[in-house]
């Protein structure tokens, strides 16, 4: 017979997780403000300064936090020692997905990546799978401190699970991406899309906006959108995938089984291949318009000022403002002042964003 939990079980449950939920709410403080007292902790989060100290001395030991000098007294005592996360005190592997060939790298807490890996060639189906498993175990390999987890940001619809559901420039269906990588490599594992990690690195590089609409245009297209400060994946994580929106009914047929969706006309590869393998003004700008005409819906409905593009196409003379002109031309003029679109200024925003989920899951930080 099952035998109900006695309550001195439930007690130590319930103190153990208080105990874990202390634990986090210090360590996002800490993360949130670069670097800090423990008093400045204490008073950020209504904690007492024992139970702090306690927690920070945890911390510590665990290699998540380190001292990193003395700060300015506030009166007469002695001055604060000051803590920061401890950018050594982990390593985290990020995979990219979105663009070929694949890319990995190792960070640090800090996130700044020590490591980089390229494969050696695309992949698409099985092969894709063991290529990305061999490009984390090269960085683990490479890794020099203990491993937090392993981040991957990929197109396509992943389930809450880690399973891709489709990922139609992937060749891959119901494919149990985070079990296979967590079986594999016996760590911990995250996935989630591309264009929705990539939307949390610009939150984390964003100077106090915390509502944004991030479009990543690579090998597909997706859109990531964070609101007051939050990612917003949808009812079935799945919100974003603007690229298999039909616009063209009469166009050419998407890996995805639809004709004329939006990745057919403004994906990376169409633009290079209408080109002759090269990304010209022109053929960028007609890609950029009709990536506009696609995004002024979408604006319309979310009612969101800032549209940053994360894109190789971006750094096309005329790319972005052929976006932004067929977007504003095409919402109601009542909007056209409050509206931005500009190019992404974060480094790798897929490989950092992958890393930042890792942080999320496993420690319940997302650095700003």
């Amino acid at each position: 017979m099952r035998r109900s939990p006695s309550s001195s079980q439930l007690r130590k449950a319930s103190r153990d997780d208080s105990r874990r939920w202390n634990l986090l709410t210090a360590l996002q403080a800490i993360a949130r403000h670069g670097t800090v007292s423990r008093a400045d902790i204490a008073r950020v989060t209504g904690l007492t300064r024992a139970t702090v100290s306690s927690l920070v001395a945890e911390l510590i030991a665990e290699g998540l936090v380190h001292e990193v000098g003395v700060g300015e007294a506030e009166s007469a005592g002695k001055p604060p020692t000051l803590l920061a996360i401890n950018g050594d005190g982990r390593d985290i592997v990020a995979l990219d997905l979105s663009r070929q060939p694949f890319q990995a790298a190792i960070f640090d807490l800090a996130g700044e990546i020590t490591h980089r890996e390229v494969a050696d060639a695309p992949a698409t189906g099985d092969e894709a799978v063991e290529t990305a498993i061999r490009l984390a175990e090269t960085c683990l390999a490479a890794s020099s401190n203990p491993v937090l987890g392993l981040g991957v940001g990929t197109p396509g619809i992943i389930d809450p699970e880690g399973t891709i559901t489709e990922a139609a420039n992937l060749d891959w269906h119901d494919l149990p991406l985070r079990r296979f990588l967590a079986e594999r490599l016996g760590l911990a594992v995250s996935v989630a899309n591309d264009a929705h990690v990539a939307a949390l690195a610009e939150l984390r590089a964003t100077d106090g906006a915390d509502t944004l609409l991030l479009v990543t245009v690579a090998e597909g297209i997706g859109a990531g959108l964070v609101l007051d400060g939050a990612l917003h994946s949808g009812q079935h994580l799945s919100s974003g995938e603007i690229g298999h929106v039909v616009i063209e009914p009469d166009g050419d047929r998407c890996r995805c089984g639809l004709v004329g969706c939006l990745e057919t006309v403004a994906a990376v590869p169409v633009v290079a291949r209408r080109a002759d393998g090269s990304h010209d003004p022109a053929s960028a700008a007609n890609a950029g318009r009709r990536l506009g005409a696609a995004l002024a819906m979408v604006i319309s409905a979310i009612d969101v000022d800032r549209v940053v593009i994360n894109s190789d196409l971006a750094r096309v003379d005329g790319y972005v403002d052929a976006v932004a002109d067929e977007l504003t031309a095409r919402i109601h003029r009542s909007r056209r002042p409050h509206l931005s679109v500009s190019a992404s200024e974060v480094a790798d925003p897929v490989l950092a964003g992958a890393a930042a989920i890792v942080m999320r899951d496993e420690l319940g930080v997302i650095l700003r």
